[in-house]
């Protein structure tokens, strides 16, 4: 029972921050008045009830079993989600996108972005962005992106982010700098197509120099300010 009052008590402070979303939206000028509410997932212990019978009589037994992610890869398109929040998501109308930069070590490459807030209200975004390598004629390139709060640079979980006009968000990825096989090879990417979560129109920023597309990534979810990017 104390086990389960924990996990119960855990739950009323975590809940509201377990959330993803994909909604549709276009790049339009009437994007606002139609663009999706930020979306909660609140993940809940299963819990049963059994009597077990002894010599005195019969005590109540409680078993618990927690729910379980796990990562997923992903190449354009957002997370998913389904309880409404108060404010509605930050989508491509609202965002502008930025690269933070390179840092490669030991046969991977860092690459950090941002998107900041250009409208003139708040918005909220929770999760992982989808994301695309480009070529330098636009062309899609292997990206095979996985999804992970444990990288290479450190643990940092999904949390829901608040963005007032100006404020920044921040994911990063980390790329293999090697080809996944001796059948393939690994191309340059001179740009990155974002998705924001709860969206599904684009995003595009120019990567200065290029990077190696391999088609092998770990991707982080959306960190406040460029906390994603530990260079900055």
């Amino acid at each position: 029972m104390r086990l389960t009052r924990f996990l119960l008590a855990g739950l009323a402070v975590t809940g509201g921050l377990l959330i993803s979303g994909c909604g549709s939206s276009s790049n339009s000028a009437d994007q606002t008045s139609t663009r999706p509410p930020v979306t909660v997932t609140v993940t809940q212990p299963s819990t049963s009830t059994t009597p077990a019978t002894t010599g005195t009589g019969s005590t109540p037994q409680t078993t618990t079993t927690p729910t379980t992610t796990t990562g997923s890869s992903t190449t354009t398109t957002g997370t998913t989600s389904s309880t409404t929040a108060t404010l509605p998501a930050c989508v491509a109308a609202d965002l502008k996108p930025r690269f933070l930069g390179t840092n490669g070590a030991a046969g991977t490459i860092a690459i950090g972005f941002a998107v900041t807030n250009i409208s003139n209200a708040a918005c909220q975004t929770y999760g992982w962005p989808g994301v695309q390598f480009l070529s330098s004629n636009g062309t899609q390139l292997p990206t095979n992106a996985f999804r992970t709060s444990s990288d290479l640079l450190g643990s940092t979980a999904a949390a829901l982010i608040t963005l007032q006009p100006g404020q920044q968000a921040s994911f990063r990825m980390i790329a293999s700098q090697f080809a996944e096989s001796s059948n393939t090879t690994c191309q340059t990417a001179s740009a990155l197509q974002i998705i924001a979560p709860n969206d599904s129109a684009t995003l595009e920023v120019s990567l200065n120099g290029g990077v190696p597309a391999c088609g092998k990534a770990t991707l982080s979810p959306m960190m406040a300010g460029t906390g994603a990017w530990p260079t900055q």
